[in-house]
């Protein structure tokens, strides 16, 4: 069963006249296949996935997985606030031929850790695909290292993409997952820990730095696994500067102008813009465009 390791962009959605624009999707798709990253994550939090209908959550894993063409996996989102709509999500991700699924905790209510892990169990059990945990805290309940060991447990639960930002819980779910699936894999949502998530043993990213960057977090990547630490910490340090521009504005507006920067037109997010975000993403373009520039010169 295939296992997430790698590079893997969380993928920003383009959009044009208030829903997803597919055909600029698909030369993201290419631009982003083409900078070497191992795989796809579309219907991301990032992708503003909260602000679509099943159907338009549907049709951007179709194009992805349709443009990808088999180059890379594609691992597909399927974020809900049921149990249904995400299993309604997955059956869709299979027919097309997504190679797995990341799954988050319901999204909107809160709930106990008892009904959280019920919940996704019902989901995985759902489906013969593998399954990558999402936790995402910002946009749901955590998923905590014990209730992440729990899940792992379950044949196709095969890793996790941990947003969470805390590597105290990330350490805890490498110890706790290795002891009852040793194949698990733990991987980092976060842009500014992938050097220090591989040292530790995590297995890579999904991030959204990895779509606006990809040949900077792929270079991170082979450094460390070449065992070259000095120059992949470097690269690493010299990439967090341009990571808190792109986080700088209100989600994900700042990875949405790395784009722009990268040659994209994502177009207008569906719901409207105040004129000091407009003001203060007009204020940094030109210094974040600088920067982008010297960092890809020092990837390169």
């Amino acid at each position: 069963m295939i296992r997430p390791s790698g590079i893997y962009s969380a993928m920003l959605t383009p959009w044009k006249n208030g829903v997803p624009d597919l055909a600029e999707l698909r030369k993201i798709v290419d631009f982003q296949i083409e900078a070497g990253l191992t795989g796809l994550f579309p219907v991301s939090s990032v992708g503003e996935s909260g602000l679509m209908s099943f159907e338009q959550k549907c049709a951007l894993m179709e194009t992805v997985i349709d443009q990808a063409a088999g180059r890379v996996p594609v691992w597909c989102g399927i974020p809900a606030s049921t149990a249904q709509e995400s299993i309604a999500l997955g059956q869709f991700a299979k027919e097309k031929g997504a190679a797995g699924l990341v799954l988050m905790p319901p999204v909107f209510y809160r709930h106990s850790s008892e009904v959280i892990v019920a919940t996704m169990k019902q989901i995985i059990e759902s489906t013969t695909l593998p399954v990558c945990l999402y936790n995402i805290p910002f946009f749901a309940d955590a998923i905590t290292p014990a209730m992440v060991a729990e899940l792992a447990q379950l044949p196709n639960v095969v890793g996790i993409k941990d947003s969470g930002g805390n590597a105290v819980e990330f350490m805890q779910m490498l110890s706790l997952c290795g002891e009852v699936n040793p194949q698990f894999n733990v991987l980092t949502g976060r842009e500014e820990f992938l050097y220090p998530s591989l040292k530790a043993g995590g297995k890579g990213c999904m991030t959204a730095t990895a779509g606006v960057l990809p040949e900077v977090m792929v270079k991170i990547y082979r450094l460390t696994m070449e065992g070259k630490d000095q120059q992949a910490h470097q690269l690493q340090m010299a990439a967090l500067p341009v990571m808190m521009m792109l986080s700088s504005l209100p989600f994900p507006l700042g990875y949405k102008l790395g784009m722009e920067i990268r040659g994209f037109n994502m177009g207008e997010t569906p719901f409207p813009q105040v004129d000091s975000v407009k003001e203060k993403a007009n204020s940094i373009k030109n210094k974040l465009e600088k920067a982008l520039q010297q960092l890809l010169n020092i990837a390169n």
